[in-house]
């Protein structure tokens, strides 16, 4: 069909950039980085009324990055093993079609092969049987990526032939000269550096070589017939992918050393290729680049064989290496099907088969390092990060490391090797942001802000280095991030602490803020900045949640403040108190000190509206509980409605709150004697003659005429 060789083209190129997609932005690895929050607690003034500024804890967010196992990703294996299975179909009936094999042996010798499986695992369930198929399409997908690699290693050498093609053949000849030396010094270049550690600037990735062979071999004409063709590229494409999609470096590595091998090999060879087949009508400067593949002498397929041949020869002189590579890579997608079972000994017997044949390989030491940080086994995690580092330095390796090192309490081990990571990645915010935590750990503050601002150079518009700068500096920082929570907790910090205003927005409350540390002190500095003006957050709903309160115990200091400013300071006053009897620790001395502050407050005269209603005068209570003013003109009008109980309650509160001042006996002396509750009435008279006569020889005839009427109500009753 005309369609077909487009299609597969343009198939084989869209994976062909998926794949280098993956390997220039999106590396995986087992350790997966979470940045996490804390809060610092510092103090300002956070209220003041005219004459006593009161003094509090505030709160600064300090955000770094946690390094933990990656959670196992179960799409790619599903992805992985339909694609196989797909590819392999492809391949049998394609492999059917070229050897002309009749369709009873084909189907016999599967249904023979599917027997063998069956009969020699009887002891295994049926999942374990699975685990073997899935073995077998591993590997086959490991002999498809060397199949490849031979089948690549003419397609450079034939797009440079075709390429250099010009009208005239001495303009030809040139052409083929520089573009094959090109090719040839770049092939060499690219091997040393990456194989034999040549210490070379600048070399083509050995990973290019094999996407741009890959593609032109997608353009050119071959002589395996079609099945086949989408079958070994399809299956080839689907392994190298798995492997990107799992971080399987070994087998990444092993591909690109085989596919190096056979491309300079089949450099070498093809100009011979060509010379013995198309001699006679290069001369005549014909356009033989477009039967390469018919070649009338040395068939091309012959010049592949040759190239396995050598190419094998090759890798057996360097110690087998790329076979090494590609077994690690096998047990390495062994030990992830176990660690999907959830299998975690076989996973790590797995992945410590892969580390005989590539001791150094990320993968494996990176895998175990996860087992062994869920399993809590910090020494064993750090020896295979160690390892891991030798030779695949990552940032996530590197705070993995230094996460362990810092709590055993090796803080100066961690700060070198963070130091020492840093200075291999140095655009790494993460790894600075650790820093800075590190010297700041060390108490070496200056060493800390000096890493705080650089993380925040590297990345500006971060929240996480923004907020970091904030809490370092305590000032403000232009064109800050203010939607995040830790930068506006800690913006609002500073304000407290500077006195100046900020124009931070108030935290939304329709939802709890769980667990999240950057979301609690947003809520809890703006009610500290904002008091009446702040909004009345359901802080009753979110303590339901008991995650929140282990996450942020403060939440009933916070409810009281927020009760305090919001016109219920009674409830302040008792939610306080009850934590100042409940409180162990040092923080009591601050909850006494807020606690005189708002009695004080509330003791200090101010200005009241004449009360008229009784709506009025529920309301001035609740508002106003110690001022006399508010009592005397509120407590007639509740006495006129029936409310004597709520004027009595309120008299006794202030009273409790007050009793050092005399004239609170007096008004619960009076609503005492209102309500019937003679005794109480005369235990308080008692104590008002005692603490000022005064008052009470001025208050004694009426104090007499309310006694005298409650008697007389009782009577009456």
């Amino acid at each position: 069909m005309p369609k077909t060789p487009f299609a597969f083209s343009a198939f084989v190129g869209t994976l062909c950039l998926i794949c280098t997609a993956l390997w220039l932005f999106f590396p995986y690895s087992p350790i997966s980085l979470h940045a996490i929050s804390e809060i610092i607690p510092d103090r300002a003034v956070i209220d003041d009324n005219g004459s006593t500024k009161l003094e509090g804890v505030i709160y600064f967010v300090r955000q770094s990055y946690m390094t933990a196992a990656a959670e196992q990703r179960i799409w790619p294996i599903y992805l992985y093993i339909g694609s196989s299975f797909i590819a392999l179909t492809l391949c049998l009936i394609g492999l059917k079609k070229w050897a002309q094999i009749p369709r009873n042996y084909f189907f016999g010798g599967f249904i023979v092969w599917a027997g063998l499986i069956f009969w020699t695992n009887t002891h295994r369930s049926i999942a374990e049987i699975r685990w073997v198929f899935i073995d077998q399409l591993n590997s086959l997908g490991i002999i498809s990526l060397i199949t490849i690699g031979v089948l690549l290693s003419a397609a450079i050498p034939r797009l440079l032939f075709q390429v250099g093609d010009s009208s005239e053949f001495k303009q030809s000849s040139r052409n083929w000269i520089i573009f094959f030396g090109f090719s040839f010094v770049n092939l060499l270049l690219t091997y040393g550096k990456e194989f034999l550690s040549w210490d070379i600037k600048y070399a083509i990735p050995g990973f290019l070589f094999g996407q741009i062979a890959w593609l032109a071999y997608s353009f050119q004409a071959g002589q395996l017939n079609a099945l086949l063709r989408w079958g070994i590229n399809l299956f080839g494409l689907s392994t190298i992918l798995y492997f990107f999609i799992s971080g399987n470096d070994p087998g990444i590595s092993a591909f690109v050393h085989w596919t190096l091998i056979c491309q300079s090999v089949m450099l070498l060879l093809f100009p011979l290729f060509i010379i013995s087949n198309f001699r006679t009508p290069i001369k005549q400067n014909l356009p033989v680049y477009k039967i390469v593949h018919k070649a009338p002498h040395l068939d091309l397929r012959l010049l592949y064989v040759g190239v396995f041949i050598m190419g094998s020869a090759w890798v057996y002189a360097k110690n087998a290496s790329v076979v090494h590579q590609f077994q690690a890579a096998f047990y390495n997608e062994r030990g992830d099907i176990s660690m999907h079972a959830e299998n975690r000994k076989s996973a790590e017997f797995a992945y410590q088969q892969a580390m005989l044949h590539s001791k150094l390989n990320a993968k494996s030491n990176l895998s175990l390092a996860a087992i062994a940080l869920q399993a809590n086994d910090n020494e064993s995690a750090a020896y295979y990060l160690a390892t891991s580092l030798q030779k695949h330095a990552s940032e996530r390796a590197y705070l993995a490391l230094a996460t362990i090192y810092h709590t055993n309490d090796h803080a100066f081990e961690a700060l070198f090797l963070l130091q020492k990571a840093q200075a291999q990645f140095p655009s790494s915010v993460e790894i600075t942001t650790a820093l800075a935590k590190q010297f700041e750990t060390l108490k070496s503050l200056d060493s800390a802000t000096y890493y705080y601002e650089k993380a925040f150079e590297l990345d500006p518009n971060s929240p996480i280095s923004t907020g970091n700068l904030l809490y370092s500096q305590k000032t403000p920082v232009a064109n800050s991030v203010e939607s995040d929570p830790a930068v506006a907790a800690n913006s609002l910090a500073i304000a407290l602490k500077t006195g100046k205003s900020t124009p931070i927005a108030a935290p939304a409350i329709a939802q709890s803020p769980g667990i999240d540390l950057r979301q609690w002190a947003y809520v809890y500095n703006y009610q500290m900045y904002a008091k009446n003006q702040a909004p009345e957050h359901p802080l009753s709903q979110w303590a339901k949640n008991p995650l929140t309160e282990a996450a942020f115990p403060e939440q009933s200091l916070l409810h009281a403040w927020q009760d305090y400013h919001h016109g219920k300071p009674l409830q302040a006053l008792q939610k306080i108190d009850l934590l100042i009897k409940k409180d162990t620790a040092t923080q009591a001395t601050g909850l006494q000190n807020m606690l005189s502050f708002w009695k004080t407050s509330l003791l200090k005269p101010q200005s009241i509206q004449p009360i008229q209603t009784l709506q009025e005068a529920k309301k001035a209570i609740e508002q106003h509980p110690f001022q006399v003013d508010v009592l005397q003109q509120a407590f007639p009008i509740l006495n006129q409605y029936k409310q004597e109980k709520m004027a009595y309650d309120a008299a006794l509160a202030a009273l409790q709150w007050n009793e050092g001042i005399p004239v609170y006996y007096l008004i619960f002396a009076m609503q005492a004697y209102q309500i019937g509750e003679i005794t109480y009435g005369n235990e308080a008279a008692q104590q008002l003659n005692i603490r000022n006569p005064s008052i009470y020889l001025a208050n004694q005839a009426t104090l007499n005429k309310a006694k005298a009427e409650a008697i007389r109500r009782q009577n009456f009753d």
